[in-house]
Order: structure tokens, then C-alpha cells, then sequence
């Protein structure tokens, strides 16, 4: 009996000693797979960037896959194969030589005819340029571009359609990089989070949990004036889908750019210069307007006749108030076109009619002819607000083309306060439908 007993220990000794090497040698690969993702991966003029911990993501999607396996089985479609190494941590990130609507990544490639085949298929680029160290792409509308050799896949996406190739070769050639211990990077190491953001002096997070993605942060609004702890706005509809206000005035010393809209030029500065510093929105109840539908007829003389007949259609009840000097915001509207006989003009707005009202203090535009100024006021920590139910979005009919993108999000809230003069934080919580499958799981 004594030697069984002996016998055991030793067994449970060593499947101890091996559970404890395997423990050991795990997480000895999961740090040397995080040193390794902020080694060469982040340009030198980075400004923004945003950290994804992919190994916290896939240890979450696991978690949450035991416990729901049947919700994950039934899902349709398997593994995409994109020929990259994913690393503990991507990064995405503005850099200073560019606009804030210019994105660039880097990624290390496991296999270049698996990525080609990807790009192709996910990234709609067939095309490539041989440059003799590398190959280059750029899609059809001209914002994304992507560059890879046998190491490195680099990728520049801008919504301006910016040249981005100066920096992608500088990834590919591993130039210009930032050391893993700058500042910004060192902040990001420190953060223990799914999604993480640094940006000068300004860090965030986001987490995915169940039924609920959360994000926080810290922020400056440079260029606007957002000063106290109290903030006023008008009271909402009760029966309010989206309800948004902003309580800021606008630097006077910026300029801002003109820009085009078919024949009409908007100068933001002379319209600026009238607001108040507070604007607000809300989405009630469809609004009834007048329409004319037109067709046409042969008459007994095989003539082509146009027939018009006045209708009725819903469109989404849309309401906002911008405190301004109404008269000569009015006065300005009307002379630029923007405004004609009480209708925002069709050019700029072609999707319903929206009327223009004012009263001494405001100027509301509204796609419900009848609707009324409310006096009533209340009092909000919060300078900026938004809430959306989903839920009752889609009930209304009105918007078909977002409903495939909001069919797994029932609500979302939105809020900003001043926390120390000169520093903002926010808060952003989007709730998911099921509440008891993380909303990572939900979002594919």
C-alpha cells in the first residue's frame, strides 16, 4: 500500500512539474509574441494610434465559445485564409504628414500567394505593380493601397484618396519606424485592453463584453470653446428614436475650408459666425409631406401627356435647433440659395423636404411643416449626447439601407463631460441583443 501511495506522488509530482512547464513555456510565447508585435511595426510620424490586442480578443472569443458553443456552431462560414501572420497586437494609426482621414497598418506575411489571392477577393485590388523589391495595389476608387514582399504586407487606406506610398515603403524597408520604447508605445504596453488609443497626451480603451461594447477616453476638442461643468439643452420629444445635442462654440480664429456641393459653394465660416454654440437633433415620429407623382399618357391623338398627381408619403420626422442669430443666419441662407421660401434647397438636401423656421434666438430646420419651438430647458454634466434605440429605428421602416448594419444592436448611448479644464472624456456604450454572448461574437 505504501509503495502504491509513493508510486502516486511521484505520477502526480511530475504531471504537476509538466503542467507547470507548459504553463511556464505558454506564457514565455504569448510575451515573446507581444515583444515582437511592437518591434518595426508603427511609423516614426505616427500621431494617432490605435492598439488591437488580438491574443486578448481570441482568448475571449475561446471563453466565450465554451460557454455558447451553440450559438458559434450555427453560424455559417469557416476560417478565412489571408496569408498573414496575425501578431499579439496590430496597430492603425494617422501619421503627421498626413490628414486625419489617412489610415496606415503593417503585418507580417506567412504566405504571398495565399495574401494575393486575399487581397484580391477582400480588398477588390487585381491589379499589381512590380517594383522590383515589392508589389503595389491601389483600388479601384483610389483609397486603399497596399504594398507586400515576402516579410512585410503594408496597407494605406484615405478617404481623401491621399498618396500613401511614400510611407508604405518606408514600413516595407523597415525605415522611419518607432522604437518599442517610445513614449506612445510605452503607454500602450501599459493599458490592458481589447482596443486601446494614445494620441499626444490622450489615451482610451474599448472592451467587448457580453451584450455590450464599451469605450472610453480622454480627448482635447481643439478649435472649440467647451468650457464648464453644466450644460443646457432643450427637452425632446418624449416618444424621441435618436435624441444628439452639442454644447460648443466654435474657435473665431480658425478658418475652416470652403467646399462644393453640385453648384453650391458653403463657406463654413460665414456660417459660423452667426451660430450660438449650441445645436441639437432628434428622430420622432414620421412626418407626413406632400408629393407630386408624375406619369404619362397618349391621348386619342397619340400625343405623350404628363400627369401629375399630388401624394402623400412618410418620411422620417427629423427636427433640429441651432442657437444662432436667427435673422441674419436666415438673411445669410436666403442669399446663398441655401434656403429658399422657408425649404432648404433640393440640391443639398434631395432626400425630403426640409423647412426652415426661426424664432428670435434659433433657427430650426424639420421635416414636419407644423412643428413648433419648445421652451423647455434642462440642465446635463454632459456638452455632447447621443442616444439611439435601434430597436425602434428599424420598427419605423424609414432607413432600409442602415438596417442590415444595426440588425444585431438594440441601443446606443454617447456622452462627453469636461473632466479638467483643457481635458474631455467620453463614454460610448452600444448594446447588443443577446445579452449573454459578448459582442465580439456578435458583430460576424
Amino acid at each position: 500500500m505504501k509503495t502504491q501511495r509513493n508510486k502516486f506522488k511521484r505520477v502526480a509530482t511530475v504531471l504537476a512539474a509538466v503542467i507547470l512547464l507548459l504553463l511556464v513555456a505558454t506564457y514565455a510565447y504569448l510575451e515573446l509574441r507581444k515583444y515582437k508585435s511592437y518591434r518595426n511595426r508603427v511609423h516614426a510620424d505616427a500621431d494617432f494610434i490605435v492598439k488591437i490586442d488580438a491574443d486578448k480578443l481570441y482568448r475571449t472569443l475561446a471563453i466565450d465559445y465554451l460557454r455558447n458553443s451553440s450559438h458559434y456552431k450555427r453560424k455559417k462560414g469557416g476560417a478565412i485564409k489571408s496569408g498573414l501572420n496575425i501578431p499579439a497586437n496590430i496597430f492603425i494609426y494617422t501619421v503627421h504628414s498626413k490628414s486625419l482621414q489617412t489610415y496606415f497598418c503593417s503585418l507580417p506575411v506567412a504566405d504571398t500567394a495565399t495574401l494575393k489571392s486575399f487581397i484580391k477577393k477582400e480588398l477588390g485590388i487585381s491589379q499589381f505593380k512590380n517594383t522590383g523589391k515589392y508589389l503595389r495595389g491601389t483600388s479601384a476608387n483610389g483609397q486603399t493601397t497596399v504594398a507586400f514582399n515576402n516579410h512585410t504586407f503594408a496597407a494605406g487606406y484615405s478617404l481623401t484618396k491621399e498618396n500613401t506610398n511614400d510611407v508604405l515603403e518606408d514600413l516595407l524597408n523597415a525605415q522611419n519606424l518607432l522604437e518599442d520604447k517610445d513614449p506612445k508605445l510605452k503607454q500602450l504596453k501599459a493599458i490592458n485592453a481589447h482596443l486601446a488609443y494614445v494620441f499626444k497626451e490622450h489615451t482610451g480603451t474599448g472592451d467587448f463584453k457580453d451584450g455590450l461594447m464599451h469605450l472610453q477616453g480622454d480627448f482635447n476638442f481643439k478649435g472649440f470653446n467647451v468650457d464648464g461643468k453644466v450644460f443646457n439643452h432643450r427637452v425632446f420629444d418624449k416618444h424621441a428614436i435618436v435624441k444628439m445635442w452639442l454644447n460648443t462654440s466654435i474657435n473665431s480664429n480658425d478658418k475652416y475650408a470652403a467646399f462644393q456641393v453640385k453648384d453650391h459653394t458653403i463657406y463654413p465660416d460665414s456660417l459660423l459666425k452667426y451660430c450660438k454654440g449650441y445645436i441639437d437633433l432628434e428622430l420622432t415620429s414620421p412626418a407626413i409631406q406632400t408629393d407630386t407623382l408624375i406619369t404619362y399618357e397618349y391621348n386619342d391623338d397619340f400625343e405623350k401627356e404628363e400627369i401629375i398627381t399630388p401624394r402623400t408619403v412618410k418620411v422620417p420626422g427629423i427636427n433640429s435647433i441651432i442657437n444662432a442669430d436667427a435673422g441674419s443666419l436666415l438673411t445669410y441662407l436666403n442669399k446663398e440659395d441655401i434656403v429658399s421660401s422657408g425649404i432648404v434647397n433640393r440640391q443639398l438636401f434631395p432626400l425630403y423636404s426640409v423647412y426652415a423656421k426661426t424664432s428670435i434666438s434659433a433657427v430650426m430646420l424639420s421635416t414636419n411643416k407644423h412643428a413648433a419651438f419648445s421652451s423647455s430647458r434642462q440642465n446635463s454634466p454632459y456638452f455632447f449626447y447621443l442616444e439611439a434605440d435601434f430597436e425602434k429605428l428599424k420598427a419605423q421602416g424609414q432607413f432600409l439601407l442602415l438596417e442590415s448594419y444595426i440588425k444585431q444592436v438594440t441601443n446606443l448611448k454617447v456622452k462627453a463631460w469636461n473632466r479638467i479644464p483643457g481635458q474631455s472624456h467620453f463614454e460610448m456604450d452600444l448594446y447588443f441583443k443577446l445579452k449573454h454572448i459578448n459582442a465580439l461574437g456578435q458583430l460576424f
